[in-house]
């Protein structure tokens, strides 16, 4: 401070010419990173613009895939049908086009491009950029044509791919593509971002290059094609930096001086102020030392508290190796209420300190030792391996275990211990608390051991309990529940003959739930008669919607739990929602399980359903009881061979074996057999030779929503 006093006026003078220097070299390096952060943000929409053309080059893929198998000498029609699919469910597509021997044979839509229809691509030179239909044909790759006026008059992109069989020339697919609605997806209307070819042609983008100012280009690889996307910065925005620094230059001249000024006046106050602060220092060290213990730990035992816990144990996971571990004990003492309640509070707050201490002095190889409340302990060993785990746990119930002799009463306790690891099970202290408290209900739960170590399938399942328990009835209320519906196949014909209905879970927080998260909750709940019912009112009415439309009505299956069965007037209320809906009873089929078949108590409804037309079918047919002599018990009329049995074709004798059993045995029995699951052709095949023609899987379709339902059949 004295040289403050004396040379104020050329510090002041000193520290100016140091912010100058600082501000220009901050204003090069504000520049420098405006040169950057174009350069990055164009590498971005380089990447989108490329990604974008990616998305559309799978149509190109699709198509070619498709004639691969069905051939050029399919039926027309069907190759027709497959082109408006794909078109309907493709965005920004002009046309779709296949071309056997490089002649225009199949091309939608026609409206607006029957000009080209019949014409040679190989021939008329009009159809393409001189020479990229030889280097299509000669790469065998997909090749990029354009952008470039079209033989149709507009402005389009063509994606193009030869199609071989073996090493002979087949024909050409390709997509047209709208380049306006490439450019619009990564282009804003002010952007001054364009793309040209390597030499400079401009190819598309809002603006030309502005040559006055300096060009940042970055390079575009898409398969034959390489271009540059670039832009141009104004140079006018180089100036307006300048002007931002030296208005920051002299505000911050005044403040300094300022600052300066007041610290050159103030200077004298601060032997006092010092002096004041040493014997404040002096009292607070004091009180934080008492403020310490009384924070960090527990009054009545003299351990450490949750508080003390939490923060040491956040120290040693934000300084832990790679390599460390560390297991956490939850402790929980059973029936310590009936201590409190019988021999009051006091005799209760002793028994607490006796454990704490015979804890403490027992020996135990813990890092940390504290009580979270009540009678509550947490204890965190360090590098501790898993089999020591049951040892440890042993040592502490002997602890635990010895005779307490109180008002002279003798008590034996007991404790329930969780168990959670760092790192397996989390690397945040809380989820490794939580985790731990969590096992310890659990522990109390179990017959047996008195510890239970945490695991997936425990956080899992108490998760889904918790989410389920408050929001499964107001998801009922608020038709929170959708149905997917998945279309079954007829191999031969290629027909749909039936529909499987699907319940999804449209969470308004965790998005789309599938039914393995929810629906065993749901059955704990006894919620399941009413979601059962609902299911089956959602499709009667879905079907109803679907003819009013004009769509054929297909067999949609239900899937059917075994406490649905005990709902009372089931019968009663099922034909009163077909009445209701005006449909017929074989529009519907029940899916149940065989261990619900098995239950004869169902057999007469079960009958009755079957004799009113509804269609009854075993699930996942099996996977329970493996004995074939069920079937002619069963009052149902189809069976579905699950999935698991499918997945082990080409893969286990046994399961083919079990396969072709189950085939033989329902056309022996007059079965209706359909195959679940079903996701190559390899498996396709195998279920079409064994006579089980009726198919549903992704190989085919995956569950879809009504919406798109309707639009696979228009």
């Amino acid at each position: 401070m004295d040289f403050i006093n004396k040379k104020p006026l050329t510090i002041i003078l000193g520290f100016l010419v140091v912010l100058q220097i600082s501000l220009f070299y901050f204003y090069t390096l504000s520049v420098n990173r405006e040169y950057h952060a174009l350069e990055s943000d164009l590498s971005s929409q380089a990447i989108m613009l490329t990604s974008n053309i990616e998305e559309r080059v799978s149509i190109v893929k699709g198509v070619n895939s498709f004639i691969q198998t069905v051939g050029f000498d399919a039926d027309p029609n069907v190759i027709n049908r497959y082109l408006a699919m794909a078109f309907n469910n493709s965005k920004h597509v002009m046309n779709i086009i296949i071309a056997p021997n490089g002649i225009i044979k199949y091309l939608y839509p026609l409206e607006g491009n029957e000009a080209i229809l019949n014409k040679s691509l190989l021939l008329d030179s009009v159809l393409s950029s001189p020479g990229l239909i030889q280097e299509t044909i000669r790469s065998r790759r997909i090749t990029v044509d354009g952008p470039r006026t079209l033989a149709q008059g507009n402005k389009g992109m063509v994606i193009r791919q030869a199609l071989y069989q073996g090493d002979t020339f087949n024909g050409i697919v390709s997509v047209t593509l709208r380049i306006d609605d490439i450019v619009n997806q990564f282009l804003l209307e002010d952007s001054e971002v364009f793309v040209a070819k390597d030499n400079g042609a401009f190819l598309f983008g809002n603006q030309q290059p502005n040559n006055n100012g300096k060009l940042i280009t970055v390079p575009i690889k898409l398969y034959n094609q390489e271009w540059i996307m670039g832009l141009t910065l104004d140079p006018h925005k180089k100036w307006a930096v300048l002007r931002e620094i030296l208005t920051i230059d002299f505000a911050f001249l005044l403040i300094i001086a300022f600052i300066l000024y007041i610290l050159w006046n103030q200077s004298r106050f601060n032997q006092e102020l010092e002096r004041i602060v040493s014997i404040r220092t002096r009292d607070l060290r004091i009180s934080e030392r008492l403020y310490e213990k009384l924070a960090n730990y527990d009054s009545l035992t003299e351990i450490p508290n949750r508080r003390f816990f939490m923060d040491e144990f956040d120290r040693l996971l934000q300084t832990a190796e790679l390599t460390q571990t560390y297991t956490l004990f939850f402790l929980d003492l059973n029936k310590f209420k009936e201590i409190n309640d019988t021999l009051g509070h006091s005799a209760g707050d002793q028994v607490i300190k006796t454990i704490a201490k015979r804890i403490v002095e027992g020996n135990l190889p813990f890092r940390i030792f504290a009580r979270t409340g009540g009678d509550e302990f947490v204890m965190l060993f360090e590098d501790l391996p898993r089999e020591q785990i049951p040892i440890i746990v042993d040592r502490i119930r002997t602890l635990i275990s010895e005779t307490i002799y109180m008002a002279g009463t003798q008590l034996n306790l007991s404790t329930s211990i969780g168990v959670s690891l760092y790192p397996e099970h989390s690397l945040d202290k809380e989820d490794l608390l939580k985790f731990a408290d969590m096992s310890m209900y659990q522990a109390k739960l179990m017959d047996g051991p008195d510890y239970y170590l945490f695991n997936k399938e425990l956080k899992e399942k108490l998760v889904q309990k918790t989410m389920i328990g408050k929001n499964l009835k107001s998801a009922l209320e608020n038709n929170e529940f959708v149905l997917y519906y998945q279309p079954q196949v007829n191999a031969i014909t290629g027909e749909i003959t039936g529909i499987e209905a699907l319940i999804r879970w449209n969470h308004p927080e965790k998005g789309l739930i599938g039914p393995g998260h929810f629906i065993g909750a749901v059955e704990e709940a006894g919620l399941m008669i009413q979601l059962t019912d609902w299911v089956i009112r959602e499709v009667c009415r879905q079907l109803c919607e679907w003819r009013a439309d004009g769509m054929k009505l297909l067999r949609t299956s239900i899937n059917i739990s075994n406490s649905w069965f005990y709902n009372r007037n089931l019968i009663e209320n099922l034909f009163s929602i077909l009445e209701q809906y005006q449909l017929e009873t074989d529009v519907l089929e029940f899916e149940i399980t065989e261990s619900t078949a098995l239950l004869e108590e169902h057999y007469p409804l079960l009958q009755q359903m079957r004799d009113r037309g509804i269609i009854v079918s075993i699930d996942d047919f099996g996977t329970k009881y493996s004995s074939l002599n069920y079937l002619k018990h069963f009052p149902v009329n189809k069976i579905k061979i699950d999935r698991t049995f499918i997945s082990g074709i080409g893969v286990s004798s046994i399961d083919e074996t079990i396969i072709k059993s189950i085939a033989l045995v329902a056309s022996q029995l007059g079965y209706e057999l359909i195959a679940e699951g079903v996701e190559t052709q390899e498996q396709a095949d195998f279920l079409i030779k064994h006579e089980c023609h009726h198919i549903q899987g992704f190989f085919y379709y995956i569950p879809l929503p009504a919406n798109e339902i309707r639009k696979l059949f228009r």
